[in-house]
């Protein structure tokens, strides 16, 4: 009999030790929370200078309109010219300032089921300025056993000290050493990003490199992939390709119908249609439907030949408390093969 042109996944003591990969993007904050706590909008790239108020200034340069409705074209164009540096540092700090002002409304959100979807043997990456997703995870730190988070574009909810090399929440001290967390860079959209020259950026990478040559599972939420992001797709498709698990793993996309098509071109070279699936909803995905053992519960299926009958399924949840208690309900048991 010959050898699977794949490998099985890593599992000891009946426990799957393969991650699932989440990566996400703007629109699955825009799924989250459209508007913040406090009614703030959260801006896509394609409206960011209008929602941070700052069409007319922009206008002022005499930026074309296809430049004002492309924030990626228009940063590029300031970044790459030095007569424009007061005005990038004006957009640099009033997109932080921006950002580092939302807040996760206090009802329940889909950053919550997601974070409560998965375990610490996962991981998110997400390319999003905004603080939801760690707002998300500091609120459901009593349910522990919660997945690992990167952000290779930086984050505002994140802080670094750079002495003791390790990472923690904005606005907080070094548990090593005492001193107050520094603001972690932002990467803003230009042709060419530089994912070498700050130490954070580099490491945030290398996790993400880590996780994806060894899932099994790959979900992609609300992150579109764009011709400015060329870099990361490249490195996030090429890292996921190593993992040599394609054919069996589940590969699913999440994003608006009409970028059905678009999303299964950009991402057919891992994109198996046998194990892949397209959502325009987070309640369609594996992660809703069998959170905390998507993976376990695949393989289950398609290796043990054993379908679970009663996967319990996350529902609409009135308050925050009553999701963290039902996730707290999936336990050892349920997590193994």
């Amino acid at each position: 009999m010959p050898f699977p042109s794949y490998r099985l996944p890593n599992i000891k003591d009946k426990k799957l030790l393969d991650p699932h990969v989440v990566i996400i993007g703007a629109g699955a904050s825009l799924a989250a929370c459209p508007f913040d706590k406090n009614g703030k909008k959260v801006p896509l790239l394609s409206n960011i200078h209008k929602v941070l108020g700052l069409t007319d200034l922009l206008q002022t340069y005499n930026f074309s309109h296809k430049e004002l409705e492309n924030f990626e074209l228009l940063y590029s164009k300031v970044a790459e010219s030095t007569k424009y540096g007061d005005l990038k540092s004006i957009l640099e700090n009033k997109v932080f300032e921006y950002f580092n002002s939302l807040e996760l409304p206090d009802r329940v959100t889909i950053y919550d089921y997601l974070i409560l979807s998965l375990t610490s043997k996962d991981l998110i990456i997400s390319f999003n300025w905004d603080p939801f997703l760690l707002q998300a995870y500091v609120r459901n730190l009593k349910v522990e056993n919660l997945p690992q988070v990167v952000f290779p574009h930086g984050n505002v909810g994140m802080g670094v000290c750079n002495k003791c090399r390790v990472k923690g929440y904005a606005n907080s001290i070094c548990l090593s050493c005492g001193e107050p967390l520094e603001k972690v860079p932002l990467l803003y959209p230009v042709n060419k990003k530089d994912y070498q020259s700050k130490e954070i950026i580099k490491n945030e990478w290398t996790v993400a490199e880590i996780y994806l040559n060894r899932a099994v599972g790959l979900t992609i939420f609300g992150y579109g992939a764009p011709d400015s992001d060329r870099e990361a797709y490249e490195l996030l498709k090429n890292s996921y390709k190593k993992s040599n698990t394609i054919p069996i793993s589940r590969f699913s996309i999440i994003n608006l119908a009409s970028e059905e098509a678009a999303q299964k071109h950009k991402w057919e070279e891992i994109f198996d249609e046998r194990m892949g699936s397209f959502h325009t909803d987070f309640k369609q995905s594996i992660l809703w439907y069998a959170p905390r053992i998507s993976m376990e519960s695949i393989f289950d299926a398609i290796l043990q030949q054993q379908p679970r009958e009663n996967i319990q399924s996350f529902r609409d949840f009135e308050s925050l408390e009553e999701l963290q208690n039902f996730a707290c309900s999936i336990n050892t048991f349920d997590m193994a093969i």
